[in-house]
């Protein structure tokens, strides 16, 4: 055999187990975790998914830890009247926290949803396959 047949054999078999170490992360249901953000009335939210955190953002930039400690976050959703919700996937739960920081446990959540919105209303609504559902206190 050549070395160049095979070095391109070696870089075919590389090729082939990244491939496969792809997929099978992917197949396994191996989350990608980001950002989450959630516009308000004079700030903007901003979620470490995997972190637990949650940020404020003011209209200059600076950013200042809100709230943390809530395991791994899947919704993020700004309110009227400048509070958010967040939904913990880890810890299958909803939470509210206030401008100041405060945290109030509003529910726990048997089924973890896609995604949160507040309403024009103020109501926090779930978005699952299964269409919009209003959470209940």
């Amino acid at each position: 055999m050549s070395f160049k047949f095979l070095s391109v054999v070696i870089m075919c078999l590389i090729f082939s187990v990244i491939l496969i170490g792809t997929s099978c992360s992917v197949f396994a249901g191996e989350e990608k975790s980001g950002l989450l953000v959630a516009a308000g009335r004079t700030c903007h939210y901003l979620a470490e998914q995997s972190e637990g955190k949650v940020y404020i953002v003011y209209p200059d930039g600076e950013r200042q830890l809100l709230a943390e400690g809530f395991g791994i976050i899947s919704g993020l959703a700004a309110s009227h009247d400048n509070s958010v919700y967040l939904v913990s996937k880890s810890k299958k739960r909803l939470f509210r926290i206030d401008s100041g920081g405060k945290v109030q446990m509003v529910r726990k959540i048997d089924d973890v949803p896609q995604a949160i919105i507040v309403d024009r209303d103020g109501a926090v609504k779930f978005i699952t396959e299964d269409g919009i559902k209003l959470v209940e206190d």
